[in-house]
């Protein structure tokens, strides 16, 4: 890793992608699970119960993770962000110096 090119527009690039999946996923787990279970209720009837409630939880534990996941992608897209601002001010405040000293020559 002798030669590392950072571009920051890139970067800010695959942020706004995160922060895109982060919404598309978002909205998936904006799932109303009550009238999803509710919904089944006359499907299965008493006999069904407990595969229903079963469902129930693992359905509430799949919405929790695919929840979670959308704000990994979230932290990833600020994280990307916050990387790209601080490349380029590093960039911009070491072509300061170069430039001083050049006119210093």
């Amino acid at each position: 890793m002798s030669n590392l090119v950072a571009t920051p527009d890139a970067i800010r690039a695959y942020g706004d992608a995160s922060a895109a999946m982060a919404t598309a996923v978002a909205g998936a787990a904006a799932v109303d699970q009550v009238a999803t279970v509710a919904g089944l209720v006359p499907v299965f009837g008493l006999i069904g119960q407990d595969f229903l409630l079963s469902y129930a939880g693992a359905q509430g534990n799949h919405l929790a993770s695919v929840a979670e996941l959308a704000a990994v992608h979230a932290g990833t897209a600020v994280t990307a962000h916050e990387a790209a601002a601080g490349y380029q001010a590093v960039d911009e405040a070491s072509g300061v110096d170069f430039l001083s000293l050049s006119q210093d020559l």
